[in-house]
């Protein structure tokens, strides 16, 4: 084994929109996180669609944002435009759709996962989960990174 470069209670690969609300749950609840990006500057990218919202994702960010989310409040400080679909169908299937700023969501997202009390934020490619086998049953005890650092985790 090589050397531990870090000991967690939950370790986070990818900071994606949900690595970044998962990290941000766990940091929340006094839980010592950390979250893995392969690059700090990729941090919730949105690479195709810088849209948020609509019938479908738009209730999932409210049932996030009920939840203590993250995804909401980004939204709403990095949008460029919003707009109410399906407004000529009625009430019961009118949704918002709000168009962020990618870079902003970006950097806005990654401020809130740095400033955040119990959570670390690394740069690194994680390579293998690790876990022991206690009887019959695998629970994962860190995680590997291209470098060959050991990360404990719980």
């Amino acid at each position: 084994m090589g050397f531990v470069a870090g000991e967690y209670d939950v370790a986070v690969v990818g900071a994606g929109h949900a690595g970044c609300e998962a990290a941000l749950a766990c940091a929340r609840l006094g839980v010592k996180t950390v979250v893995f990006a392969i690059n700090l500057d990729s941090i919730a990218n949105m690479p195709c669609n810088p849209n948020i919202g609509g019938t479908a994702k738009g209730h999932l960010v409210r049932e996030i944002d009920a939840l203590g989310g993250e995804m909401g409040k980004n939204t709403d400080k990095t949008f460029i435009q919003s707009k109410i679909l399906n407004s000529a169908k009625g009430p019961a299937v009118f949704s918002l759709r709000a168009q962020v700023d990618r870079r902003s969501y970006q950097i806005e997202m990654k401020n809130t996962l740095e400033q955040q009390e119990n959570l670390d934020v690394k740069q690194a490619e994680i390579v293998e989960i690790l876990y022991d086998e206690i009887e019959g049953k695998k629970a994962v005890t860190g995680v590997k990174t291209i470098q060959g650092r050991y990360i404990k985790a719980k």
